[in-house]
């Protein structure tokens, strides 16, 4: 039974760093759908705004979820709310926590960076950070391992969490640490995000300052620098910290408001790279926690900042399992409006709204496995509103996307289904006794002159269905609405976006699968048996070259005309 593990000594990395050719193979062989690049990550796209970052710490960490090739547990916890979070940590209180691959999928697949935590504790954590820190060559030891362990097992970049007392002598290769791992993972390619834990002072003192002001800033020496490919670094002589050297501080969660107006004081233009952090224990954190967390939040977005959550496993740690789905849905909904929404940067867009567990498994909308499994690597793309089943008014301006050019004005439910699916161990379930939107994803694609798009749906009304892509051009606010109908035949036909002189059209036609297909797609299409009550249906969508505009795919969503209650078994757009 293959697991994932954390390292807990350095000796233990050092001896991890012989044995890494021998199981490199066999690990990508078995892992390869969780070490997949996750491509341009989405906070490239919301640098202006406040971010949030979960940090997940469950029961001491590597529970079903370290089991690489899945479990039967299909009530083991579980996560699909990517597109609302911007950085996801995986954290627990061994010396070098890395992600399992399963998580490492998950992330990925929605575009979210994924970081491991390296921790240090008690007496034995300060003599683990005297031996790391107590020269510079020790450092670059130490980030050379760190480096190859990231890249080996493709994750995105470290949480730095030292919760003991340093000797001040060290605190120059503190800093000196903090630049050279960031450094050494970007110019290896890797994303590099690295996020300090506020707990040691600029005079190696443990004393959490639950905001960020001069005691966690350090004064770094004029002579202090560092040599990596013939690139020389050098640490000036203004003020340079712990926050300086990295992406961002964590700060701890025992924070009054007038700390969060002294951070944001303090952090000038690096606002948004300042977590706030808030403990859904609520373990002496405003607001209590729990399912007052969205208090917490308020007050952090109040000041711009961003934001840490701590713990969201609450919900599934202290309630019955049985309540998990439920509450997750309420703790999350109370959130949802001081989070960020994003989605798909690149084609192709692919999922089959599997969750990553079941009931039972199927291919091409056969059972093929009558029996529960729990295994997040195989998790799809979920849809952006999955965390409060679609139901959110259009009085939220950055959902406004979805209206743009239909007369319907709200949102129909979305919600699991674990009786059926076409590919995995769910779909996708929507409803409405009216007419309404259902909204799938948020998008930011560059289109040229081809869009394709497929979908595997059955149900009742389905003739009421359209698939709508909404699509913007560049240096206009103008948006269209294209919109495919799902019935079982359809003529070709053309519609126009006009804006500032520009014109630019789009012909939607219904062909044949074999017509134009993706070898995914042809191949879950082909396997379909004749008696199968999956329909499918494929759009050409051919854009126009009369303008140098560029056009980008903005939106996907489902709308119906009327009372519809429909399963989405697949969606593919390319």
């Amino acid at each position: 039974m293959s697991m994932s593990v954390p390292i807990h000594s350095l000796e233990e990395l050092k001896s991890w760093k012989i044995a890494t050719s021998h199981a490199k193979l066999e690990f990508r062989e078995k892992c390869f759908a969780a070490c997949e690049s996750g491509g341009i990550f989405q906070d490239c796209l919301i640098k202006n705004v406040p971010k949030t970052l979960v940090c997940h710490d469950m029961k001491g960490g590597y529970l079903d979820d370290s089991l690489i090739d899945g479990c039967s547990n299909q009530e083991a916890y579980n996560f699909i709310q990517w597109s609302i979070i911007d950085i996801f940590v995986y954290f627990s209180h061994h010396f070098i926590t890395i992600p399992p691959p399963c998580w490492i999928h998950g992330a990925h697949v929605h575009g979210v960076p994924i970081l491991g935590t390296i921790i240090t504790e008690w007496d034995e954590g300060a003599a683990t950070c005297k031996q790391i820190f107590s020269s510079k060559d020790s450092v670059d030891d130490f980030v050379s391992s760190l480096t190859q362990l990231t890249l080996y097992h493709n994750f995105d970049g470290w949480l730095i969490n030292i919760e003991n007392p340093l000797e001040e002598v060290s605190i120059d290769n503190v800093i000196y640490f903090l630049r050279r791992l960031k450094q050494e993972l970007v110019f290896a390619g890797n994303c590099g995000k690295i996020i300090w834990y506020d707990s040691v002072t600029k005079e190696g003192k443990l004393d959490w300052q639950n905001e960020l002001n001069e005691n966690n800033k350090y004064k770094s020496c004029p002579d202090s620098s560092f040599m990596t490919n013939q690139i020389t670094f050098l640490f000036v002589t203004s003020h340079r910290d712990f926050f300086d050297a990295c992406d961002g501080i964590f700060l701890n969660y025992v924070w009054k408001p007038e700390n969060l107006k002294n951070s944001a004081l303090m952090a000038g233009d690096r606002i948004f790279d300042v977590f706030v952090g808030i403990d859904v224990f609520g373990r002496n954190c405003f607001g209590g926690g729990g399912f007052n967390t969205n208090a917490a939040l308020s007050v952090v977005r109040q000041e711009r900042l961003s934001a840490a959550i701590f713990a969201p496993g609450w919900v599934y740690e202290c309630h019955p399992v049985e309540e998990f789905e439920n509450l997750s849905f309420k703790f999350w909904s109370l959130l949802f409006p001081y989070l960020n929404v994003h989605g798909p940067t690149s084609f192709p867009i692919r999922t089959s709204f599997c969750p990553g567990y079941g009931k039972s498994k199927y291919f091409g909308g056969q059972l093929v496995e009558d029996k529960p499994w729990h295994n997040i690597s195989k998790q799809q793309l979920q849809p952006c509103l999955a965390v409060v089943r679609g139901l959110f008014d259009f009085e939220t301006e950055r959902l406004g996307i979805f209206k743009c050019g239909s007369e319907i004005s709200i949102f129909g439910k979305q919600n699991l289904c674990l009786t059926d699916a076409f590919n995995g161990g769910g779909c996708l379930n929507i409803e409405s006794p009216c007419a309404a939107i259902f909204p799938l994803f948020f998008c930011h694609i560059p289109v040229k002159k081809l869009v394709t798009i497929a979908i595997v749906f059955k149900g009742d009304n389905k003739e009421e269905l359209s698939v709508n892509l909404k699509f913007t051009q560049f240096r206009t606010s103008h948006t269209t609405n294209v919109s495919c109908p799902l019935t079982s035949q359809m003529k070709q036909f053309p519609t126009t976006l006009n804006g500032d002189g520009c014109h630019c059209s789009f012909t939607i036609s219904s062909v044949n699968i074999d017509c134009r297909c993706d070898e995914v797609v042809g191949n879950l299409f082909r396997s379909m048996p004749n008696s199968s009550s999956w329909e499918t249906r494929l759009f050409k969508i051919s854009v126009s070259d009369q303008t140098e505009d560029c056009i980008f795919l903005r939106s996907i969503a489902l709308e119906s005309q009327g009372e519809t209650e429909c399963k989405i078994g697949y969606l593919c757009c390319f």
